[in-house]
């Protein structure tokens, strides 16, 4: 188990993030950016390597994913219907992702295994997501994975409110329809309408 630190997205990044541990070593750097078709965001480790991608297939309000480990394509990731607590299955590695969209708040498992969790952290006042990993060659994988849920959780930007509870529904302008006194006209048969 290895916990590794995501710099929240900022403007000033310009769509990069390192990827660190808890000693502050720089282990993977992702890349990329997406909200139009064919993007991607791709998991490098520091010498360079090409170790995970994400690659954008569809558009909308429930946007299509294809996960690329080592080049090939093991999953596909779409995002559901869902309010406040979310399930998602990622088809093809099996992974079923259970969430709280208003807390960023995500546990992945395959089968009844953890495989990562991933959470927002602050520290110095900056504002990091830290992603718990189980096992250390699926490190790459799940950093791609986490930066879907972050750009999902981002995107939402949900805001808890309360809603005053209602006594009496307000009809406004059927109130004066309902109100007003009903004219009935009588047919009689050699009328003609």
């Amino acid at each position: 188990m290895r916990n590794l630190f995501i710099r929240k997205h900022s403007t000033t990044l310009h769509g990069a993030s390192v990827v660190k541990d808890e000693n502050g070593t720089s282990l993977y750097l992702v890349v990329g950016k997406w909200g139009i078709q064919k993007d991607v965001i791709s998991v490098y480790s520091m010498q360079g390597e090409l170790l995970s991608e994400i690659k954008q297939l569809t558009l909308g309000m429930l946007p299509k994913f294809a996960i690329f480990n080592d080049s090939k394509q093991v999953g596909t990731i779409s995002k559901s219907l869902g309010f406040f607590r979310e399930v998602i299955f990622i088809r093809g590695l099996n992974w079923i992702i259970v969430g709280n969209t208003l807390r960023d708040s995500y546990h992945v498992y395959r089968g009844t295994k953890l495989v990562f969790s991933f959470h927002p952290e602050n520290h110095n006042q900056i504002k990091y997501n830290q992603l718990t990993v189980y096992e250390p060659e699926l490190e790459a994988l799940s950093i791609a994975v986490a930066s879907v849920l972050d750009h999902w959780a981002r995107k939402g930007n949900f805001k808890v409110i309360t809603i005053p509870s209602i006594t009496q529904p307000r009809l406004r302008n059927s109130e004066a329809f309902l109100n007003r006194p009903l004219k009935i006209k009588h047919i009689q048969k050699n009328d003609n309408p």
